[in-house]
């Protein structure tokens, strides 16, 4: 409930920070436009913390310009006058300016801590959330790896970037202003020497952006494509074991480490060059002012304290300075994974939810197709002008040719795409105009390679029916024939990632059993026993046609199908049309 309520709030504050002009040039200017559509509505919940640190920054810039001055006071008004009064008093003034300056800095480190973490919780909420919106076909064409990488590394940079260039952005550029008058101040010629700097770094930094971004992608997409050959080796192990393949295997992941080693190496000694020319810049000119000043300062045309008061200024020229020009440069670093984040954050889902939904019929479970045609990627039609009606409590076998479209076809029902012509009614209702939360409730697909999440038993049970009782849940364990297999902690019992210690079987019957303590009007059953044997097959399909009678059951069955009992109708499926 509380999410539910902060992401009408974000909507809201959404809405409100686009209606600003301002803002919304900043992010179109620093992020590009398509990229900002969709970071505004995530940062517009933070606009009041954002406000504070703003503040914060600059109160704590306003402060960190006042011990140099101090520090000129306690030397010319002090030392060099013999006034130990005056000494004492700002030398008790600098040290609570220092406390105070330590404290607000400590307090800006926190709060940026809190509120930059929140908002890079919320950004990969956004991304996980695009891609569950996603299709099975999308989900296809993409890596595990690659996918992880932009929601970790990605998803991070362009987190700590956002909050870098709305807070920390403005005590820079007050310390530049502040550190700059006050140079103006302490020696005008030495100030417009210091200025000298300015260009010279703009100039740089402005030619050095383009090959940093450059760099920055090409780490980004060799972690990217290592991340993917680790994660597709370790989902694949049994696999290249039966192989004999794991030798091959780690062949191909030192490849691709050494492609990510090249990047880096290559990524870091131009970090080095950027690094360089600034610092060799500067130590430049802090040789030319600590010359100049000590000159006028024999000379007597300049108190010493003036002069050790400038050089602390001028770290407030510089610093602020190369931090501006980093924090530019920086943004090349960060488009790099703006670029790769928003292939995911801009990705359209094929299918949407309606607008305004149409209630569920309750107590229905009638399909109709009329006309149905499908082709993957708007290719060539997969099958199609599939016409067919599936009264309510039919039980039906639909078969067909390895390959010939029987799961694409039921994947239909459940709205993971929509047809490429014709339409399928649910209840006289087109899936169109149902809640896809809805249809998915009442209709209960069990895939014949069902995925068991790491967790308990109960974890995995109560995914597709979170209101699901211990007896349920022990009920439809007995129900599969898996009660005695975790007779010892039941449903305590830990499964690892992927259910590996589970067999094929144990795994099918696991995915039935969450499937159907789903409340399902339809319930889809896609080879999804394909590795239990004939016997126990037998005995679990009684149950659910004896249990499950009155609801409509679709079983995709190869080979022998008098082990799933008897069927009302078989649909066989062919190419580019249906038979019945």
């Amino acid at each position: 409930m509380k999410q539910a309520v902060s992401l009408r709030g974000a909507d809201r504050a959404g809405t409100m920070l686009t209606r600003s002009s301002v803002l919304r040039g900043l992010f179109n200017r620093v992020f590009g436009t398509r990229e900002a559509a969709w970071l505004v509505p995530l940062v517009a919940p933070y606009r009041w913390p954002l406000a504070m640190l703003f503040l914060l920054s600059l109160v704590a810039a306003g402060a960190a310009l006042v011990p140099p001055y101090l520090t000129k006071l306690v030397i010319d008004r002090g030392l060099m006058a013999g006034d130990k009064h005056a000494l004492v008093v700002f030398v008790v003034i600098l040290f609570g300016v220092g406390l105070a300056a330590l404290a607000l800095g400590a307090l800006n480190s926190l709060l940026h801590l809190r509120f930059s973490a929140r908002l890079l919780k919320d950004l990969r909420r956004s991304a996980v959330d695009r891609i569950l919106a996603q299709s099975p076909r999308w989900q296809a064409k993409q890596s595990i790896g690659e996918l992880m990488s932009r929601l970790d590394g990605d998803a991070g940079e362009v987190q700590q970037f956002t909050f870098a260039v709305l807070v920390n952005g403005g005590g820079s550029l007050l310390r530049l202003v502040g550190g700059l008058v006050m140079l103006f101040v302490l020696a005008p010629k030495l100030a417009l020497l210091a200025l000298a700097l300015a260009p010279v770094e703009l100039l740089f930094f402005a030619r050095a952006r383009p090959v940093t971004q450059a760099k920055a992608t090409e780490v980004r997409q060799a972690r990217g494509v290592l991340a993917s050959g680790l994660a597709e080796t370790i989902t694949g192990l049994s696999a290249l074991r039966a192989l004999n393949a794991t030798g091959a295997a780690a062949k191909r992941i030192e490849t691709r480490q050494q492609g990510l080693f090249a990047a880096l190496m290559s990524a870091q000694m131009w970090n080095e060059v950027t690094r360089a020319v600034p610092m060799v810049l500067t130590a430049l000119l802090r040789g030319a002012v600590f010359l100049v000043g000590g000159l006028a300062v024999i000379d007597g045309t300049m108190p010493l304290g003036s002069l050790i008061a400038f050089t602390a200024y001028l770290a407030f020229l510089i610093g602020p300075m190369q931090s501006l020009i980093s924090l530019w440069h920086g943004q090349a670093r960060m488009k790099a994974a703006l670029d790769r984040l928003d292939r995911i954050m801009s990705a359209v889902p094929d299918v949407q939810d309606p607008v305004s939904p149409v209630p569920l019929t309750a107590g229905g479970g009638e399909l109709v197709l009329a006309g149905v045609a499908y082709a993957p990627d708007g290719g060539v039609p997969l099958f199609e002008n599939v016409s067919l009606i599936v009264p309510k409590g039919q039980k039906i076998r639909l078969c067909g040719p390895s390959g010939i479209g029987k799961t694409s076809l039921l994947s239909l029902l459940q709205r993971h795409d929509d047809p490429k012509a014709g339409t399928i009614l649910l209840d006289g209702t087109d899936l169109r105009h149902l809640s896809l939360q809805d249809l998915r409730t009442v209709v209960a697909l069990v895939p014949q390679k069902g995925h068991v999440f790491s967790g308990t038993v109960a974890d995995n049970l109560c995914l597709g029916s979170s209101e699901a009782t211990e007896e349920d849940m022990h009920a439809v364990l007995q129900f599969v024939e898996l009660e005695d297999r975790f007779s010892g902690k039941g449903l305590e019992t830990a499964l690892g990632e992927g259910g590996l210690d589970l067999s094929g079987g144990e795994r099918q019957r696991l995915c039935l059993a969450r499937a159907l303590l789903q409340p399902f009007q339809v319930l889809i059953l896609d080879e999804s026993l394909s590795e239990v044997d004939a016997d126990r097959v037998a005995r679990i399909m009684t149950r659910i046609d004896t249990r499950f009678g009155d609801r409509t059951r679709l079983v995709v069955t190869h080979g022998d199908a008098e082990r799933y009992g008897t069927f009302d109708s078989e649909l066989v499926l062919q190419a580019r049309e249906v038979g019945v």
